[in-house]
């Protein structure tokens, strides 16, 4: 009774309803997926960060860290000095210090055993690369580095942390991801980072497609997911308000897991497949199937 009052309605409004029955087999029969015959073997980030010879003493690494209120990621250096997460809006399962390490043993040893087993010579960009913390890594792994982010004091932390590290082979530089293109960065990239940013975006397909235009070969991307076994975009209002927030006021979106690999089927990119919970030892949220990451082929 009330589906039949709602499609009246919309029918005087001049709109039809119709249910439109999506065939799994149709839809997803003809992608094509990545061959993983074998697990990569586990890697761990370079943790504690090395610290350059003669660089910044212990003091001095702590009057730095001292300038910026917030940070997204925590750091711990050689020596043993480290600093926390600290956020304006805490969030329970991003301010956990040990969240990123997490991470990267999540999805970087699919992504190394992707290009050989080394990142080495790689040249690897990092979209809204916050403080840096996968930029260095990468970084420490060999590759050549570019991140960028749009808020200015994001990129002196990344500078910061550059200079402790003396990772010269990371580069970074203020830009608005709706100027990202390859004449602002130099060139196309081997590799792709969007990790932890889709959902901080109006529009996940055009970002999505942006992003396949900075790859050569592949694109790393971890997001937080709507849960629903249907292909569906949830909407949220977001607001500025931390550093791990959208950078403007509006609307973001969160795709589901099968919204995220119909568009990837859009935009064409040659192999892709979801990445494996292969151990508890992850963050709650990708346990829950509130957040997922996926290795891509262009």
């Amino acid at each position: 009774m009330i589906k039949r009052g709602v499609r009246t309605l919309f029918h005087h409004l001049g709109y039809e309803i119709n249910k439109i029955s999506i065939s799994p087999d149709k839809t997803f029969s003809d992608r094509k997926r990545f061959d993983v015959t074998a697990d990569p073997p586990p890697r761990d980030p370079v943790w504690p960060l090395p610290r350059r010879p003669d660089g910044f003493s212990d003091e001095e690494i702590r009057k730095e860290f001292a300038k910026h209120q917030f940070w997204h990621y925590a750091y711990a250096f050689e020596g043993g000095i480290s600093f926390p997460v600290r956020h304006a809006k805490p969030d329970v399962f991003i301010n956990a210090p040990e969240r990123h390490v997490q991470r990267f043993r999540h999805f970087m040893p699919y992504l190394i055993q992707s290009q050989n087993g080394s990142l080495k010579g790689k040249r690897i960009l990092d979209i809204a690369c916050n403080s840096g913390f996968w930029s260095i890594q990468c970084a420490l792994l060999g590759a050549e580095v570019v991140g960028f982010d749009a808020r200015p004091e994001l990129i002196e932390q990344a500078e910061m942390i550059k200079s402790i590290v003396g990772a010269n082979n990371a580069t970074f530089k203020v830009l608005n991801f709706q100027e990202m293109c390859p004449q602002a960065l130099g060139g196309t990239f081997d590799i792709v980072l969007n990790l932890g940013f889709l959902y901080h975006l109006p529009d996940p397909l055009e970002a999505l497609q942006r992003t396949k235009t900075m790859a050569r070969k592949n694109i790393l991307l971890d997001t937080a997911v709507y849960r629903s076994d249907n292909p569906v975009i949830q909407l949220r209002w977001e607001e500025p308000l931390d550093i791990w927030t959208a950078y403007r006021a509006g609307i973001v979106t969160f795709p589901s897991k099968s919204g995220i690999d119909l568009m990837l089927r859009h935009i064409d990119v040659a192999e892709w497949f979801e990445i494996p919970i292969r151990t508890g030892d992850v963050p709650r949220d990708y346990l829950e199937q509130r957040r997922a990451s996926w290795l891509i082929k262009v």
